[in-house]
């Protein structure tokens, strides 16, 4: 784990990418083949997208400024969560300008999921697997 950890010009340089292409995906037009819906419950399947793209976001950024048992700074913590949550919200609102899109209160709610599983999860499962031992 440590040597993982010690990449973080890696994890910085992958962070930025994963951004643009967040952003990307935000702004470009909706093409009507990429949605998949299941009628039987309302649940579409971009809500999964939605949580996997933010939780890799926020996974990216732990191991970007974790130290080895994965603790971040407080204050560097903090702006993070509310960044990310704060760009979320505004990438749906921004959607409602562009054509073939619209504003999802799920889709904020799936990227705000994603946002802070991808801190905890990591956490609980580097407890679980190093510390408990």
């Amino acid at each position: 784990m440590e040597f993982i950890l010690k990449n973080k010009k890696l994890f910085a340089i992958m962070f930025w990418i994963w951004v643009a292409v967040i952003t990307y995906f935000t702004v470009v037009p909706s093409n009507p083949e990429m949605k998949v819906e299941i009628h039987e419950r309302s649940f579409r399947l971009d809500y999964i997208m939605h949580f996997i793209a933010y939780f890799g976001l926020s996974m990216l950024y732990l191991f970007w400024k974790a130290d080895n048992f994965l603790n971040v700074k407080l204050k560097y913590l903090i702006f993070f969560l509310v960044t990310a949550l704060f760009l979320s919200g505004l990438g749906e609102y921004i959607q409602t300008y562009i054509p073939g899109r619209t504003f999802n209160p799920v889709d904020f709610y799936s990227n705000a999921a994603g946002i802070i599983a991808g801190i905890v999860v990591p956490k609980l499962v580097f407890i679980n697997r190093y510390i408990s031992k």
